[in-house]
C-alpha cells in the first residue's frame, strides 16, 4: 500500500497553493500525490433540455480535464503522480476518495475566507474537515 495525499482541486489560486505544499511533503517522504477535481452534478430538466444531457457530461470532462492539466503541470517531475475527477457534491466526493485510496490526509485550499472577527472556513472546507476519514490540512 501507497503512502497517498489526496490533494483536492479547483480552479482557484488556493489550490495551486495546495498543490504545491503537497509537492512538499511528498519529495522528502517519497508519499504520491492524488490530485482530485470535483464537477458539480446538474440534473435539472431545463439544462438537460436546452443543452442535452451527454453534451453537458462532456462539458464538465473537459472543464475538469483542464483543471487537472493545470495542476498536473504543477506538480512536476518526479513525484509520484495520480489525477482523478467525479461529478457529484464536493465534500462528499473528497471525503468519499479519501476512504476509498486510505489517503494519509488530504490537502485543499479554501477560496471563501469571510473575515468576521478572524476568519472562517467556506462550507466545502469545513464539511472535509468534519467528515474526512484522515486528517486535513487547509491551505488559504
Amino acid at each position: 500500500m501507497k503512502n497517498i495525499l489526496l490533494v483536492a482541486i479547483d480552479d482557484s489560486e488556493q489550490s495551486l497553493l495546495a498543490i504545491d505544499y503537497a509537492v512538499k511533503l511528498a519529495r522528502t517522504s517519497g508519499y504520491t500525490i492524488e490530485l482530485f477535481h470535483v464537477q458539480q452534478r446538474v440534473n435539472t430538466h431545463y439544462a438537460n433540455k436546452k443543452i442535452g444531457k451527454k453534451q453537458l457530461q462532456e462539458y464538465k470532462k473537459e472543464e475538469a480535464i483542464k483543471v487537472l492539466n493545470k495542476g498536473r503541470n504543477r506538480v512536476g517531475k518526479n513525484i509520484d503522480l495520480k489525477v482523478k475527477w467525479r461529478l457529484g457534491i464536493t465534500s462528499q466526493e473528497i471525503c468519499n476518495e479519501a476512504k476509498n485510496i486510505q489517503a494519509l490526509g488530504i490537502i485543499m485550499g479554501t477560496t471563501s475566507m469571510k473575515k468576521v472577527k478572524g476568519r472562517l472556513l467556506g462550507s466545502t472546507c469545513y464539511s472535509v474537515i468534519k467528515n474526512a476519514p484522515c486528517p486535513v490540512t487547509v491551505v488559504s
